[in-house]
């Protein structure tokens, strides 16, 4: 079998398609993220796959739902803390750690653009919030309970 080279037109039409489909991907808006009905702009923004699986970056929310987050670079873990709830996981590992439990994750986390990114169900567990992603509008809500959706504390 020989190798055929392809046409000048050939090379020309994969080049433009190629082209246009970066800019596409470019130019694709980046979901809104709300907290608890206010708008918040993370340094790296939360992002759907194309399998429609949420990632998103969880020092940015933790702090906005009361939770915290602690790093230890050298071993590549993450400890989530809320509560009495804690969540360990390492970087790229799918097993957790959510209060003493083993528990396997649908994604591994990882790091980017200096941001852990995490699957949203683990956001949902370790800060006990709801976590909804609506494709039509391109946003991302995390309501905490107990919370109306502006954020004024429900009458009970």
């Amino acid at each position: 079998m020989t190798y055929k080279v392809p046409r000048a037109r050939t090379v020309l039409l994969t080049c433009a398609l190629a082209g246009f489909a970066a800019l596409w991907l470019a130019l694709a808006q980046r979901p809104e993220l709300r907290v608890n009905g206010r708008v918040v702009n993370p340094r790296v923004a939360p992002f759907v796959t194309a399998d429609d699986h949420l990632f998103l970056p969880v020092r940015g929310i933790a702090r906005r739902v009361g939770g915290e987050v602690v790093l230890d670079s050298g071993k590549r873990e993450v400890i989530l803390l809320r509560g009495r709830t804690v969540v360990r996981f390492r970087i790229g590992d799918r097993f957790a750690n959510l209060n003493g439990r083993s528990i396997a994750l649908s994604r591994a986390p990882f790091v980017l653009h200096g941001r852990t990114m995490v699957d949203a169900a683990i956001i949902s567990r370790a800060f006990a919030v709801h976590v909804a992603y609506e494709k039509a509008k391109n946003r991302v809500d995390i309501l905490t309970p107990g919370l109306n959706f502006q954020g004024a504390v429900k009458p009970r």
